[in-house]
């Protein structure tokens, strides 16, 4: 990258090796990569946010509110960097899904955020015979609501969060086992979707409606 203020080689931190002048992100950076951290599941949360701590005070807003305009904008757009970043990341089921996105596959109910430099090539739905299993639960728990069976909602509750965990940790296992592990990955995060909508639905009563 050739920085903006004195045309040499800007080099790849963000700031100029040469002039010190802070540099625009690039929109098509890795988010993984924005924070230093290898693409894969299993990540050092610790490292990841020491890092982003560090970034975000390095191209705080508040450090060039005087500064030319080129980096005044350049600092705006580091930092919605870093914490589309951090937010992805600090995640597991944001990172899950970023992960499948990065490998072309698409597991979100909504568009990939701007800067995302994924591209899916196709999507993942939840087998009918699954969906059918989930609505047979969705109405037992409504049923027991309706009937102030706390007892009940709480002991669905309890094993659909247990069932979501189970979930978590094979969603992580295949993401970082790659290949063939990644549509196993893919189906399981899209079930897990659903769980945590069960656990929603009985977070009224008788749950936390956490994982």
């Amino acid at each position: 990258m050739i920085c903006w203020s004195c045309q040499r080689g800007a080099g790849a931190g963000p700031l100029c090796a040469a002039c010190g002048a802070l540099q625009p992100p690039d929109d098509a950076a890795d988010l993984f990569g924005v924070l230093g951290q290898p693409a894969r599941f299993a990540v050092d949360l610790a490292a990841a946010e020491s890092a982003y701590k560090d970034l975000s005070r390095q191209v705080h807003p508040d450090r060039f509110a005087t500064a030319d305009p080129q980096a005044r904008r350049a600092s705006l757009a580091r930092t919605v960097q870093l914490n589309q970043a951090w937010r992805t990341i600090k995640d597991p089921v944001r990172r899950a899904e970023y992960l499948l996105l990065r490998a072309g596959i698409d597991v979100g109910d909504k568009k990939p955020a701007p800067g995302d430099e994924t591209k899916a090539t196709h999507r993942v739905a939840a087998p009918p015979a699954f969906l059918i299993e989930i609505l047979e639960l969705n109405d037992e728990l409504s049923a027991a609501k309706r009937a102030g069976d706390a007892v009940k909602v709480a002991f669905m509750a309890e094993e659909m969060r247990t069932r979501a965990r189970e979930t978590m940790k094979t969603i992580g296992q295949a993401l970082d086992a790659g290949g063939g592990g990644l549509e196993d990955a893919a189906r399981s995060l899209v079930a897990l979707r659903y769980y945590q909508r069960f656990l929603d639905q009985a977070s009224g009563e008788g749950g936390d409606g956490t994982l």
